[in-house]
């Protein structure tokens, strides 16, 4: 009868093993799928903030068109460079 009760110990300690490591399984999963669905908001945000950096692109190049001082064309070219800058960032976080 000591056999098989000690046979029983082994096979619900092993079961006991598999259900704590299921668990931690379980556990990462969750994490993993919270993290995927914080970066894809993070890309939604960012292609948003992108599309309104594009707009505000095309609205100082039509501003660029019409005549301008040279002093308002120096800070339309620099708002423009600036502008620029943020699209090249979003477009380094999206493919991070």
């Amino acid at each position: 009868m000591a056999k098989i009760d000690g046979k029983w110990d082994r096979i619900f300690k092993k079961i006991q093993l598999i259900l704590e490591k299921n668990q931690k399984l379980e556990d990462i999963k969750s994490l993993s799928e919270r993290r995927i669905l914080e970066l894809e908001n993070k890309i939604i945000e960012l292609n948003k903030e992108k599309e309104s950096l594009k707009e505000q692109v095309q609205y100082i190049k039509a501003a660029k068109e019409v005549h301008l001082s040279d002093k308002e064309r120096a800070v339309t070219k620099q708002q423009l460079k600036v502008f620029m800058d943020e699209i090249d960032e979003c477009l380094a976080k999206l493919t991070e």
